[in-house]
């Protein structure tokens, strides 16, 4: 509700609004709790660190968009969290594809496989029947026959 007419703002609503509940000093804290936090080897996932804080995971986004010093914080847990992750599927300590699930969806690294194909010039698609039927086909007719 916006104060009575002729009435100054509020303390903490000059620019409209209701005031901030994370305030810059509340996220300078967080950022702090998060570095000491990741010197833990079994803090991984940042919802733990969310939870036990109390509060929602999103707020990360909007703690990282506002405050520099959080951002830094954010990136070296998510740097933690890949190395982590790497050794972890190296000693085989944990199951491969939840492994490679968390570090797709985080971090952009994919388990793939590349499979190279070949055809000719005249039809491309000619490997794939061949495959299909186990053998070779030949897929142009001579127009100059008829």
């Amino acid at each position: 509700m916006p104060a009575p007419k002729g009435h100054a703002p509020y303390a903490g609503c000059e620019t409209g609004g209701r005031p901030k509940k994370y305030t810059q000093e509340f996220i300078d804290n967080e950022a702090k709790a998060l570095n000491e936090w990741i010197q833990n080897n079994s803090n991984i996932f940042i919802e733990d660190f969310c939870w036990l804080r109390g509060y929602h995971e999103a707020r990360i986004t909007e703690f990282q968009k506002e405050n520099e010093k959080f951002s830094e914080a954010l990136s070296m847990f998510k740097m933690r969290q890949k190395v982590a992750l790497f050794k972890a599927s190296i000693s085989k300590k944990s199951q491969f594809s939840g492994i490679s699930l968390i570090l797709g969806h985080c971090h952009g690294i994919y388990s793939k496989t590349e499979q190279k194909l070949s055809g000719d010039s005249v039809s491309p698609l000619a490997f794939v029947i061949n495959n299909i039927d186990g053998k070779t086909k030949n897929l142009i007719e001579d127009d100059s026959d008829e």
